[in-house]
C-alpha cells in the first residue's frame, strides 16, 4: 500500500467493483477506502469532509449504484450551482454504462421530477420538486448533497437544511451522504443526518502554503525562500515562476475589474512566451463565442491567444466554458478570476495566488472568511501532472506574514452554522412543509423542524416559528385552525410556482400603483420583488435613471415614496429589461450600462420565473384574466428577449430572437408563412445555415424535405451536388 492509496478491498459490492473498472480506478484514495470502512455502499447516512480532488465524487457515485442495485427507487445529486450541475453530469456520464439514465434539472420550478433513476439538481431545483411532488421523498433512496457547508450560505442554507430535514421527516429511508471540503464541525453535521463520518485531510497532490511579502515567501513552517524579480510585477512573478517550472498559475483577486486589468497586462509581458498554435485554435473559439458583446468576445480572444485569460460569473457560459477548456488543456497558462470560479467548477493550477485576502462590499473593505481562502488554496495542484500545489496569499504593506499564517494558512475553517433563525427562511420552510400536504398540524411543523441543524445547535425556536405562521395568516397564505395549519389556494400555488412568500404583500401593495397597459411598470414591478436579482445602480448612472422613468412611466415618480438604492437599482434591472425585450442586443446593453452576458442571463432567468409566477397567483389576489395574461406574455417575452410580433417564430427549435428577427423581416411573420417555405429560401436568409433550417422543417413536420435539403448542402459543400447533377443530365441526353 502506498501513502493513501489502497487496493479496492475484496468485500466490495460487485456494483462498486464495476464502477472501478469503467472508472479506470484501479486503487483508492484514502478517503474512498474510509467510505467503504464505514459503509457508503449499504446504506449508511455519511458526513465526507475530504479535500478537493481527493475522490469525493467517485465516493457519491459508490453510493448511487449499489442504493439503487440495493433498494431501486430514485438516486438525487445535489449541487449549489448551475455551471456545477453540468460539470457534474458530464463527469456522471459513465452511469449510462451501467444501465442507468442520467437527467439533469435546473430549470422551471413548475415542472415535476424528470423520469430517470438519477437525477443531478440544484438544491432550489429539489426543493421545489418536494413541493410539486410530495410522494417523490418515499420514493428517494439516496439523497447526495454536494458542498453540504453552503447549509450556512445566508441565501441558500435555509433552502438547504428544509430539504434534508424534510428528507429525514419523510416516512422513506433514503441514505443521505454529504460532501464538503471546508467543514471543521463534521462530527456535528453527521449528527444532524444521524450518519457516520469520514474525515481526512489527505491529498492526491501535497499542499503547500505560503504568505508572499516584499518578493520572499513565508512558509508555516519557518522557511523562507526569494521570488526572482524579473517583471517587478508580484503577480506577473509568481505565475512566471510556476509556468517556469510546468505549470500554470490561477490568480484570484477581488473584482471583475481588476481580474481584466491584470490579465491585460500579463498578456503585454508574457504574451510573446505563452503564444501557441493551440491557444490560438482557442483563441478562434472565443472569438465566435454566442451571447458575448462583441467587445468582451473579442477581448478575451486576443488575450487567449496571448496564453492568458479571465474567467468572471459575468462572462456568458460560452466563454466561461472556452476559457476553463483553454486551461484544462493547459493552452492557457494564466487565468485572473474572481473568487466564484474557487466554489464553482473544479479548475487546478500548480499555483494559486490570491491577490487580496479582502472582499469590497457596499462600499466596505472586510476580510475573507478563512473557508473561503481553504477554497481557493484548495485548487492548487493537477492530479497527475504536479508533484506538489502551491497556494500563496499576497500580504499587503503592513501586514506581518505571521498573522496571515496563523489566521488563514494554520486557521480551521468556520464552523458550518445554521441560517435557519431569520423570519424569510422560516416563511419559505413552513410554507414548503404546509402546502404539499393542505393541512398539518403545529407538531408536525415542530417535528420537522427538531430535525433541523437549528434544532440541534441552538434549540427549537417556538416564537420565530409563531411570528412566521402569523405572517403567512396575514398575507392569506395560510389559515390557523386551532392547532392546524392548512394553506389557502393562493399558499398552494405560491409554493407551487416557488416564489417567496413575502411577493404576495409586495404584489399587493404595487398593482396599487402601476398600470398593466405599462410594460416599463410591469418590469418594475418585477423587480421589486424580493426574489429578483437587481442591478446595483452607480450614482452616476442616477441622473439617466431618472430621465428613463419620466420617459416611460412619468406617474413612478410620484407613487414611490423614496427612490433609495434599493429603488435605484430596481428601476435599473426595469430599464435593462425594457431593452431586453425590445431586442436590444448584448453589445448594445453592455455598452449602454455595464451589463455583462452572465449576470443579463441570470437576471432575464430569474424576471421570467418571476412574472410567470406573478401571472399564477394573480388571480388568486382577485386580479382579472387580462392581468395574468399580459404578465405570462411579458414572462415569454423575457425569455425570449423579443417583441411581441416574434413570440411565435421563437417557439421553432434554433430560432432564437436574432433568426426569428431576420426569418420576420424576410415575410416569414408566423408558423403559416413558414408552412410552404422551401429549405432553399431559407438557407438564402443570413444566419439560417442547413441545420436551422432543417430545423424549422422538421418542426412543420416536413421530416422527409428536412433531410433531403440538408442532404443537398452537404454535397453542394463537397462539390459534388453540380457533379451529380451534371451526370444526371447526360444521363437523360443518352437516353
Amino acid at each position: 500500500m502506498s501513502k493513501g492509496l489502497y487496493d479496492i478491498p475484496s468485500w466490495a459490492t460487485t456494483e462498486t467493483r464495476t464502477l472501478a473498472k469503467l472508472a479506470g480506478v484501479e486503487r483508492l484514495f484514502e478517503p474512498q477506502y474510509m467510505a467503504l470502512q464505514a459503509g457508503v455502499e449499504k446504506g449508511e447516512n455519511l458526513v465526507v469532509a475530504a479535500p478537493t480532488g481527493s475522490g469525493k465524487t467517485f465516493i457519491a457515485l459508490v453510493a448511487i449504484v449499489n442504493s439503487l442495485a440495493r433498494a431501486g427507487g430514485r438516486a438525487f445529486y445535489l449541487v449549489p450551482l448551475k455551471s456545477v450541475a453540468y460539470e457534474k453530469y458530464t463527469s456522471f456520464s459513465i452511469l449510462s454504462r451501467m444501465g442507468l439514465k442520467l437527467k439533469i434539472s435546473v430549470g422551471d420550478f413548475r415542472e415535476g421530477p424528470p423520469e430517470a433513476p438519477v437525477v443531478i439538481a440544484t438544491y432550489e431545483k429539489f426543493d421545489s420538486l418536494l413541493r410539486v411532488s410530495p410522494s417523490l421523498a418515499r420514493n428517494v433512496s439516496v439523497l447526495i448533497v454536494d458542498e453540504i457547508h453552503s447549509v450556512s450560505d445566508p441565501k441558500r442554507g435555509p433552502i438547504l437544511e428544509s430539504i434534508v430535514s424534510r428528507m429525514l421527516a419523510s416516512a422513506g429511508e433514503a441514505q443521505l451522504v454529504g460532501l464538503s471540503a471546508t467543514v471543521p464541525n463534521a462530527g456535528e453535521i453527521a449528527e444532524w443526518i444521524g450518519g457516520k463520518i469520514v474525515e481526512s485531510s489527505w491529498r492526491p497532490v501535497p499542499l503547500r502554503e505560503y504568505v508572499f511579502k516584499e518578493y520572499k515567501l513565508y512558509s508555516p513552517t519557518g522557511g523562507l525562500r526569494e521570488v526572482p524579480r524579473v517583471y517587478g510585477l508580484y503577480d506577473l512573478d509568481l505565475a512566471a515562476e510556476a509556468i517556469e517550472d510546468g505549470g500554470q498559475a490561477l490568480v484570484f483577486t477581488y473584482s471583475r475589474r481588476r481580474a481584466v486589468t491584470l490579465a491585460k497586462r500579463a498578456a503585454k509581458r508574457l504574451g510573446r512566451r505563452l503564444s501557441s498554435r493551440e491557444a490560438r485554435v482557442y483563441s478562434a473559439e472565443a472569438s465566435r463565442a454566442e451571447g458575448a458583446p462583441r467587445s468582451v468576445a473579442e477581448e478575451l480572444a486576443s488575450l487567449i491567444a496571448a496564453g492568458i485569460a479571465y474567467h468572471h460569473a459575468g462572462l456568458p457560459p460560452s466563454l466561461r466554458k472556452t476559457v476553463e477548456e483553454a486551461f484544462r488543456a493547459g493552452a492557457v497558462k494564466v487565468v485572473y478570476s474572481t473568487p466564484t470560479l474557487a466554489a464553482g467548477v473544479n479548475l487546478p493550477a500548480r499555483r494559486v495566488v490570491i491577490d487580496s485576502y479582502y472582499r469590497y462590499e457596499a462600499g466596505f473593505r472586510e476580510p475573507i472568511r478563512v473557508a473561503e481562502y481553504k477554497q481557493m488554496a484548495g485548487r492548487a495542484g493537477r492530479p497527475g501532472l504536479d508533484e506538489f500545489g502551491e497556494a500563496i496569499i499576497v500580504a499587503e504593506r503592513l501586514d506581518r506574514p505571521e498573522d496571515l499564517i496563523s489566521g488563514y494558512i494554520r486557521a480551521p475553517p468556520e464552523r458550518v452554522e445554521s441560517r435557519l433563525a431569520g423570519l424569510r427562511g422560516l416563511r419559505h420552510f413552513i410554507l414548503g412543509i404546509v402546502a404539499p400536504e393542505g393541512e398539518v398540524s403545529i407538531g408536525s411543523i415542530e417535528k420537522v423542524s427538531g430535525l433541523t441543524l437549528y434544532s440541534l445547535q441552538r434549540g427549537l425556536p417556538r416564537e420565530t416559528i409563531a411570528r412566521a405562521v402569523e405572517d403567512l395568516s396575514a398575507w392569506g397564505l395560510v389559515e390557523v385552525k386551532g392547532w392546524r395549519i392548512a394553506a389557502t389556494s393562493l399558499g398552494r400555488e405560491v409554493a407551487a410556482v416557488y416564489l417567496d412568500p413575502e411577493s404576495v404583500p409586495v404584489f399587493r401593495e404595487e398593482v396599487k400603483h402601476l398600470s398593466f397597459d405599462n410594460e416599463f411598470d410591469i418590469l418594475y414591478l418585477i423587480s421589486t420583488m424580493p426574489d429578483m436579482v437587481r442591478l446595483p445602480a452607480t450614482r452616476r448612472e442616477e441622473e439617466r435613471l431618472l430621465e428613463a422613468i419620466l420617459d416611460a412611466s412619468p406617474r413612478m415618480l410620484s407613487s414611490v415614496d423614496w427612490l433609495g438604492p434599493e429603488e435605484m437599482a430596481a428601476v435599473k434591472t426595469a430599464v435593462v429589461l425594457k431593452l431586453w425585450i425590445d431586442e436590444a442586443s448584448e453589445d448594445t446593453i453592455y455598452g449602454e450600462w455595464g451589463v455583462h452576458t452572465g449576470d443579463l442571463l441570470n437576471m432575464v432567468s430569474t424576471a421570467e420565473w418571476i412574472a410567470s409566477g406573478l401571472s399564477r397567483i394573480a388571480p388568486y389576489l382577485g386580479l382579472n384574466s387580462k392581468v395574468s395574461h399580459i404578465l405570462s406574455v411579458i414572462a415569454r417575452r423575457i425569455k425570449h428577449g423579443v417583441k411581441p410580433e416574434l413570440l411565435q417564430l421563437v417557439e421553432i427549435p434554433g430560432v432564437g430572437r436574432v433568426r426569428a428577427r431576420i426569418l420576420f423581416e424576410a415575410g416569414y411573420r408566423s408558423i403559416e408563412d413558414l408552412a410552404t417555405a422551401r429549405a432553399e429560401d431559407l438557407m438564402r436568409l443570413p444566419l439560417i445555415g442547413p441545420s436551422t433550417a432543417r430545423q424549422i422543417l422538421e418542426f412543420l413536420g416536413r421530416v422527409d424535405e428536412a433531410r433531403e435539403a440538408e442532404a443537398r448542402e452537404m454535397l453542394a459543400r463537397k462539390g459534388l451536388l453540380s457533379y451529380l447533377e451534371g451526370d444526371a443530365v447526360a444521363g437523360e441526353e443518352g437516353e
